[in-house]
């Protein structure tokens, strides 16, 4: 239903302007702001970089929103005419939930079919966060500790990460140049190759959000954010290369978002590994695509990518001549 989906200035856009939100449309408006740039110290003989992450803030943005102009009697001039008067508008956007103060910044296109046409406007969000009060993530997702945010399972926000993420996660960082000289009276070059570093790496997490309500949703997705960029750097824990990685968030973009019925939020979260970040070959498992275990040549070995894993206080093996036990703080750990 297009009437009562968006109210301007307590206008309702599409009774007053024959116009509504295309399916789509709302992406850009509900995808996290960037952060602003972070200052760091970015150390040759050191892998990464050294952020100031004291007080991390968020950045202004553009976004756009694609309309219908649909009817006889639509006006996308008058509606123009509003938004130009004075800078910043409220937008209430009853069809998913949310309220959000914007200003006009420019009319990329238009394009007009007789009674049906599009246009995508322009506009600044200046005010992130404006006015939240923190409320604790609440989620009705299933438990899940493949990966965990600063010791939180994602699915504490009604979050799962993707296929795609952990490919992203062990790519190399590109290699921080060391000294070189390279003389125009000399073939080829003189390079100081004493020693190997690595660049800070920005890294894609492929998301999804589910919830059973839009109130839900929005609770958890603030939530989020909020403490996505608290003081200092996160730490992302992957479960199939045992270990964490210190981050910090860098931007966001909205894939899709289906705001009735099966409620779905699919975002893409670039964050920055700051150090601590090479993977070596004792970090990765490798494995057969069906997650069979497949043993080595000489029958000796056994390797899988991500294993089962169970854990037990102690563990006793007996065969008919000895008895080996191994006993652990915090249980041992096998596989398969």
């Amino acid at each position: 239903m297009k009437t009562g989906s968006l109210y301007v200035d307590g206008y309702d856009v599409y009774k007053q302007f024959g116009m509504y939100v295309v399916s789509g449309g709302w992406n850009e408006l509900v995808a996290y702001p960037p952060l602003k740039t972070v200052n760091y110290n970015d150390w040759q003989e050191e892998d990464g970089i050294e952020a100031d992450l004291s007080a991390p803030v968020l950045n202004t943005r553009e976004v756009s929103i694609k309309f219908a102009i649909s009817g006889l009697y639509a006006s996308l001039f008058d509606f123009l005419d509003i938004l130009s008067d004075g800078a910043y508008h409220t937008f209430s956007c009853a069809e998913i939930g949310r309220v959000y103060k914007l200003r006009l910044t420019q009319q990329p296109n238009l394009k007009a079919i007789k009674l049906l046409g599009t246009a995508t406007l322009k506009f600044a969000d200046d005010f992130p966060l404006d006015g939240y009060t923190y409320l604790a993530p609440n989620s009705s997702v299933m438990y899940a500790s493949d990966y965990l945010f600063d010791g939180l399972p994602f699915t504490s926000y009604g979050m799962r990460i993707l296929k795609g993420s952990y490919d992203e996660i062990v790519k190399s960082a590109a290699v921080k140049t060391n000294l070189l000289r390279n003389i125009g009276t000399q073939a080829g070059a003189t390079y100081d190759a004493k020693q190997v570093t690595y660049k800070s790496k920005d890294v894609k997490l492929y998301c999804l959000m589910r919830a059973e309500t839009l109130d839900e949703l929005w609770r958890n997705y603030d939530a989020f954010l909020y403490d996505l960029i608290r003081p200092y750097e996160r730490q992302l824990w992957v479960d199939d290369l045992e270990r964490d990685f210190l981050f910090h968030y860098k931007s966001c973009q909205v894939t899709k978002f289906v705001p009735t019925d099966r409620i779905w939020l699919q975002f893409t979260l670039t964050v920055t590994f700051t150090q601590d970040f090479r993977i070596g070959e004792e970090d990765i498992v490798l494995a057969s695509e069906d997650g069979i275990v497949v043993f080595t040549e000489d029958n000796t070995y056994a390797i899988e990518l991500r294993p089962d894993r169970y854990s037990l206080p102690s563990v006793r093996f007996v065969n008919s001549r000895q008895a080996f036990r191994f006993t652990g703080s915090g249980g041992i750990r096998f596989n398969n």
